[in-house]
């Protein structure tokens, strides 16, 4: 198969980033701006988009916000920085350095109250560790989890609502290199009709929703990739609606949801390692998916 290596939309898009990007110490480049994929190849001659280790983190640092304390609840000083709250029950609203805060729904609330669906949130005193929720001015709150200690931890916001990392919106393109952080929707985000897509050693960190997520006609090749911390309730990786997905030597872990949402077409799961995940599998009926060789790490819990 013939390749042909875009270097110059990569040059191209670090440009148009410079603006808001920094070298950490240890020489990756991070990025604050989102990209989007548009130009692909052909079947015989794939595009080849490689990222060469660049970290996208489109998340925002509020840990020296005006924060109220209370114990282990902490409160922002009104909307933290002007937001709206967010819907509960599908995505994580803040992130403690790599971890996702989980943005529970008052389901009693909302029955009481049915015009405000999915905006009743869980009193502070009634909150878990690890979770939070919004109070009546839009301030937001949240219990501090165990795992981690104020002082030494940043406290890390999404960008706003529906904002991916990475989108894809082409065909026969492989995509390589690359991590997505911190991102208000998907880190690798691909709807449509889009065919020949091959992802390959990217990462999908820390995202709002899922780490990777496939929707509508997509048809999309995964190996080598790390899918992990991401918030949705759904899963780390969410494939949905008629896609045909297959995902190989991949690691998923410590995801809010599920380590793999499936449902529609057919999909693919082989040599995968999975850890410190509450549910591998998250499979809609009628759903063919394939899996072999699936190893957990620590057992399922």
């Amino acid at each position: 198969m013939v390749t042909q290596t875009l270097r110059l939309p990569i040059a191209l898009y670090l440009m148009v980033a410079a603006r808001s990007w920094l070298t950490a110490d240890d020489g990756v480049l991070i990025a604050t701006t989102p990209l989007l994929l548009k130009q692909g190849g052909t079947v015989e001659n794939p595009a080849v988009y490689d990222g060469k280790g660049v970290v996208i983190d489109l998340g925002i640092d509020v840990t020296d916000h005006a924060w109220k304390k209370t114990g282990d609840i902490w409160t922002s000083n009104g909307p933290l920085l002007g937001r709206a709250p967010l819907a509960a029950g599908q995505v994580a609203g803040l992130f403690l350095d790599d971890v996702p805060l989980s943005l529970p729904r008052d389901v009693p609330a909302e029955k009481a109250h049915p015009e405000r669906k999915e905006h009743c949130y869980i009193a502070p005193a009634a909150l878990k560790p690890g979770q939070m929720g919004y109070a009546e001015d839009g301030s937001l709150y949240f219990r501090w989890p165990a795992s981690k200690t104020p002082g030494s931890t940043r406290l890390i916001l999404p960008p706003k609502v529906g904002v991916s990392a990475v989108t894809i919106a082409c065909s026969n393109i492989i995509v390589r290199n690359i991590t997505a952080k911190h991102a208000a929707n998907d880190g690798f985000n691909i709807h449509g009709k889009w065919t020949g897509i091959r992802l390959e050693n990217v990462r999908a960190l820390s995202n709002a929703d899922e780490g990777i997520s496939a929707h509508d006609d997509v048809e999309m090749e995964v190996e080598n990739a790390e899918i992990a911390w991401n918030g949705s309730v759904s899963g780390g990786v969410a494939d949905v609606d008629r896609c045909v997905t297959r995902y190989r030597r991949c690691r998923v872990h410590d995801n809010l949801g599920a380590a793999f949402f499936l449902f529609g077409k057919e999909h693919t799961v082989t040599d995968a390692v999975i850890y410190n995940q509450a549910v591998d599998f998250s499979i809609r009926k009628g759903t063919v998916c394939h899996r072999e060789r699936i190893e957990w790490q620590d057992g399922p819990r």
